[in-house]
């Protein structure tokens, strides 16, 4: 049998192009594998074409690794204040001092703006917290309605980053509810969740959908057993 391969003369590639200038536009590339020299000053030649397309991406290639190491080296930096936090909130004595040393504390290692802690009861027994405490700290019962909105969100059972609806905000944050922008919401355990820990930013890329949050899931559950052993002394309602 023959040859059914059709062999180009240098000649016929030459008039194609001719009729065809965008050839090499439109496959852009077959433009990054040609072997081109320079062309004579004042002209536009196919390797400036060639040179500028891959600068083009080295430029991308070089954003995205940029990209890729910042969000990294913040992650490496939440994984190190969840870790010196959960040793601090360890050392609190009591209740009395774990609950305002917890908020303090994310509030400052977070640079957050807000912080809400909401617990969960059944029946008609509440957890004994200090009566001192006056930042945004409440109780509601694990069937209060209020909570629904956060149904999906729980469900989840790990923490969530990024915005939430504005009913949302204002069940945590009430009259600051709008001025918050991203918040990051840790579930305290699960099955039953025991309460729901929200930190939140007016700045609305402080937490992000990116952002790492095995830490901040082990923070939750961190902050859940270390108030585990304080239910026992329980209040009525």
């Amino acid at each position: 049998m023959g040859d059914d391969k059709v062999k180009l003369t240098p000649e016929q590639i030459t008039t194609y192009l001719s009729k065809h200038s965008d050839f090499f536009i439109e496959q852009p590339a077959l433009l990054e594998s040609l072997q081109l020299t320079t062309s004579p000053q004042g002209t536009i030649s196919l390797a400036q074409r060639q040179l500028e397309q891959c600068r083009q991406k080295n430029e991308t290639l070089h954003t995205q690794l940029n990209s890729l190491l910042f969000n990294a080296r913040k992650n490496a930096e939440l994984q190190l204040r969840v870790h010196q936090l959960c040793l601090r909130l360890m050392d609190a004595k009591d209740l009395d001092e774990l609950i305002p040393l917890l908020m303090d504390e994310l509030k400052h290692e977070f640079e957050a703006d807000e912080v809400a802690l909401r617990l969960f009861y059944s029946g008609k027994t509440k957890l004994a917290l200090p009566t001192t405490l006056t930042d945004n700290i409440l109780q509601h019962h694990v069937d209060d309605d209020v909570f629904k909105i956060f149904d999906s969100l729980l469900a989840k059972q790990q923490t969530v980053c990024g915005r939430l609806t504005l009913a949302q905000k204002t069940v945590l944050f009430g009259e600051q509810a709008e001025q918050v922008q991203s918040v990051a919401c840790l579930p305290l355990g699960h099955e039953p969740c025991a309460g729901l820990l929200a930190i939140a930013s007016f700045n609305v890329n402080r937490f992000h959908a990116d952002m790492g949050t095995d830490y901040l899931n082990f923070l939750g559950e961190i902050t859940m057993r270390l108030l585990r052993p304080y239910h026992h002394v329980l209040t009525s309602e």
